[in-house]
């Protein structure tokens, strides 16, 4: 998927970028890096698509093998997994 339809995915949901990086507590560099499928995050990659309902299949192919996406609210294997964001 282009970088330019998971930033319009997340407009459509009423958000930006930066609003994302805030909530997640990392700068807006990092989500755009994730976005752009220049860096590995899979708790940004995981809110991106929590957020918009995109399949992580779709948007970054092959990049996240291990993703699995839960409705917001529900438990998540993966909260216990540390990583840079």
């Amino acid at each position: 998927m282009h970088p330019e339809d998971i930033k319009s995915s997340i407009r459509k949901t009423g958000n930006t970028s930066s609003d994302l990086a805030r909530a997640l507590g990392v700068s807006h560099v990092a989500v755009g890096a994730v976005i752009r499928g220049r860096n590995r995050s899979l708790r940004i990659a995981r809110r991106i698509c929590e957020l918009t309902g995109l399949d992580p299949e779709a948007a970054w192919p092959g990049r996240y093998p291990e993703f699995r996406i839960h409705p917001v609210g529900q438990r998540r294997h993966l909260d216990h997994i540390q990583e840079a964001a």
